[in-house]
């Protein structure tokens, strides 16, 4: 299952448009996830996901009241994915103990890490041109039976940096 993966769009609502576009007609995703920053910016995108999943950031009001949850799990094809805004403040030791991949966002600056069997990825942002010196990034996760993979792309859809992963029953590694 292929997943599109974005975060910190900051209202930058054509950014954001682009990337939705080529994940749709080039890549085919079917799947969404959108991780804060603003989350009314994938208001009116449902039509185009048969999932969009989403968590606030920090500043939502909804998230500060509690309104909100500050998180969100999905389980596909036996992968528990965690997704947070903010790594630090939102995801505890118990929700990353039980999670194989942690999707965050806020810092705008891309990761893709295994750590401890576990994949830690930080799409970027679709702010805007430049961010805190980093380029616009977004990412995409595909999930097999046996294998992952993880690739974050430039607005050019080239690949920025990928990671490909094989499954084990005590989490995921590098392949090859």
């Amino acid at each position: 299952m292929k997943i599109g993966i974005v975060s910190d769009t900051h209202k930058n609502r054509d950014l954001l448009n682009k990337v939705v576009q080529w994940l749709v007609k080039r890549q085919k995703i079917p799947t969404l996830y959108h991780l804060g920053d603003d989350y009314s910016d994938v208001a009116g995108l449902g039509d185009r996901f048969s999932e969009l999943l989403q968590v606030p950031g920090i500043y939502n009001e909804k998230y500060i009241s509690g309104e909100l949850p500050a998180k969100a799990f999905e389980t596909i094809l036996g992968i528990t994915i965690l997704l947070v805004h903010c790594l630090e403040k939102d995801a505890t030791d118990g929700d990353i103990s039980r999670s194989d991949i942690i999707l965050h966002g806020h810092t705008h600056r891309q990761e893709l890490r295994l750590d401890d069997g576990k994949l830690f990825f930080n799409p970027g942002h679709l702010k805007g041109p430049l961010e805190k010196n980093m380029p616009p990034t977004f990412g995409v996760l595909n999930i097999h039976d046996r294998d992952v993979s993880a690739t974050i792309y430039g607005l050019d859809f080239k690949a920025v940096h990928t990671m490909e992963m094989i499954r084990s029953e005590s989490g995921l590694y590098r392949a090859g």
